[in-house]
């Protein structure tokens, strides 16, 4: 932003230094000043302040060197204007809106205010134009009435934007025009392109790609005509909306435009009909003041909050000692009383709120989970393990034909992108056979674990996975790693088989508990009286030499939630 045309459009009293202290109250970051240029960044959610217009505006009812203007910004006429829209356009781009803002002034700055605040809507509120498309046009070479409609490439030609000379017909736009290549994918698959002309088939717009140079907006156009396509009524009318609102700051008088949308097949997509443009109006919210105390843990009566909710922009007022307030138009941020709540804990000022002491005092600490986590990191590393990340998708050849296990009910993805990801796991185990095979190259021993998410069919949990590759790996070391560590635990447990395809037969063993059974757990397939919580062994050769590994593998898998029941009381 230039200060000089921010301090021209606050008006008397504007001072840098206040203004840099006070609008991140706003929600802005004032990112760098340098010279006379101001650069700030606001929350995407007030698209209404990405210009030096909304700014200044803003920041004059905030400051309270103004009220906010509710005359000024309503609309004063009606234009006259009809567009008229083919119903072909339902499946291209059905959605247009529009206006006449008439008496405009124009200099270097404000020219450079228009041009990057459709950027910027195009960008973030326009989905790079996708969503919504904005044009701004001098309305003087127009004769209206107006026509939206769908062009077959080759029939439509015009001068576009920036290249005065010859005319371009749509589908050398789209190929050799800079703006048609950028957002050429937008019509990608479309036998007609949408196009508005005037009455004398003078090309305005070929939305959403580019004007035409005839409506070219510079300093001497006083009338602009606004139209806004796209798929979304509500985004649209917003976007048309906070053009406007920029160009009621520049001295413009908003007048209204008919849009005449074709017969029942097209009224009901997008909640479409005909009438007027734009919904330039301001909104009426009753005010919950209970709520809103309540939920800022304030005590503020009916002027206090209209006090505050004047200084952000609003029109508040009293009926029966209820309260209520009018919502500028480009204001589409307020969707609940927590909106409304927001804005009054900062028109009221942050500075203010007294130091109350929260009524929900507690002592912080670490969950179960995080503590356990953080011993078994503590030990694992200590023997040399080296802790990772996998994804928690995979398949069923990974899970269960892979390891030789009994396939059993598991949580399946209904549209997976790829064959690699259909399920979510089961184990651990395969996970990290997988992650040893991508560093095949790597120097042995590889000593790898995580605290890994699985899921069954009932149930998620978090369970520890553990793999050794070396040369020296075998069951009784992998057996004593793990008995170590519920030692340390001082956990009971009973060892039992491990009938499990992914072990060696013989080599193989499970880990049991006299807990009382919940539900199911990740080792469905160890059936027994007792509560299986973990399993042990080594690899089976033919996994080894499958995942093109060169070297033994022990591994074992332990059910960290049901770890945490039985530490419950001591962590």
């Amino acid at each position: 932003m230039d200060t000089e045309d921010l301090a021209s459009l606050v008006g008397e009293g504007f001072d840098l230094e206040r203004f840099l202290e006070e609008i991140p109250m706003i929600g802005a970051t004032v990112e760098k000043v340098q010279g006379n240029e101001i650069s700030v960044e606001f929350f995407p959610d007030r698209p209404d302040l990405f210009s030096v217009e909304g700014v200044a505006r803003a920041y004059r009812e905030l400051s309270g060197m103004g009220e906010p203007d509710m005359e000024g910004h309503t609309i004063s006429g009606d234009s006259g204007i009809v567009l008229t829209v083919d119903p072909v356009l339902a499946d291209i781009r059905p959605v247009i809106g529009g206006a006449l803002i008439r008496g405009v002034t124009l200099d270097e700055g404000a020219m450079i205010s228009i041009m990057n605040l459709q950027e910027k809507l195009h960008i973030t509120l326009g989905r790079k134009r996708r969503k919504v498309a904005i044009g701004i046009h001098d309305a003087s070479p127009l004769v209206p009435p107006f026509r939206y409609f769908a062009s077959p490439p080759g029939d439509t030609k015009f001068i576009p934007l920036q290249k005065p000379g010859e005319e371009w017909d749509l589908a050398r736009i789209l190929k050799e025009h800079e703006k048609g290549i950028a957002y050429a994918d937008i019509l990608k698959g479309y036998d007609r392109y949408p196009v508005i002309i005037d009455s004398k088939e003078q090309v305005l717009s070929f939305p959403p790609i580019i004007n035409g140079e005839l409506t070219k907006v510079t300093q001497e156009t006083r009338d602009i005509f606004v139209d806004c396509t796209g798929w979304d009524r509500s985004a649209v009318s917003l976007a048309v909306n906070i053009v406007c609102s920029q160009l009621v700051s520049r001295g413009g008088k908003v007048e209204s435009i008919r849009v005449e949308y074709p017969g029942k097949d097209y009224l009901p997509k997008k909640g479409l009909k005909t009438g007027n443009w734009p919904d330039y109006t301001w909104k009426i919210w009753p005010v919950d003041r209970k709520w809103a105390n309540t939920w800022l843990g304030l005590d503020l009566d009916n002027a206090e909050i209209s006090s505050a909710l004047t200084r952000m922009g609003f029109h508040p007022y009293t009926e029966d000692d209820r309260l209520f307030v009018d919502i500028p138009p480009w204001r589409g941020d307020i969707l609940h009383q927590a909106d409304i709540a927001e804005d009054i804990s900062i028109g009221y000022g942050f500075n203010n709120f007294p130091g109350t002491p929260s009524r929900a005092s507690n002592v912080a600490s670490e969950q179960h989970m995080t503590k356990l986590s953080r011993l078994i990191r503590e030990t694992l590393v200590g023997q040399g393990f080296q802790e990772v990340r996998t994804i928690s998708l995979s398949n069923e050849e990974q899970q269960f034909d892979l390891m030789g296990r009994q396939e059993v009910e598991h949580a399946r993805i209904i549209n997976p992108i790829t064959t690699e990801h259909t399920m979510v796991r089961s184990s651990s185990i395969p996970s990290l056979m997988a992650l040893l095979r991508a560093n095949k190259h790597r120097d042995l021993p590889q000593r790898i674990f995580e605290i890994a998410d699985v899921m069954s069919i009932n149930r998620s949990g978090k369970v520890l996975g553990c793999v050794s590759e070396d040369n020296r790996a075998s069951f009784t070391g992998v057996k004593g790693l793990l008995l170590k560590m519920l030692d340390d635990l001082d956990l009971p447990f009973v060892l039992g088989e491990a009938p499990l395809g992914c072990y060696i037969k013989g080599r193989g063993g499970a880990v049991f508990t006299e807990l009382e059974r919940k539900g199911d757990g990740p080792f469905t397939e160890l059936e027994g009286d007792l509560v299986p919580i973990g399993h042990f062994g080594e690899i089976h050769p033919r996994i080894v030499s499958e995942m093109e590994l060169g070297a033994p593998i022990s591994a074992f898998e332990l059910d960290l939630d049901v770890v945490v029941m039985m530490l419950n009381d001591r962590l």
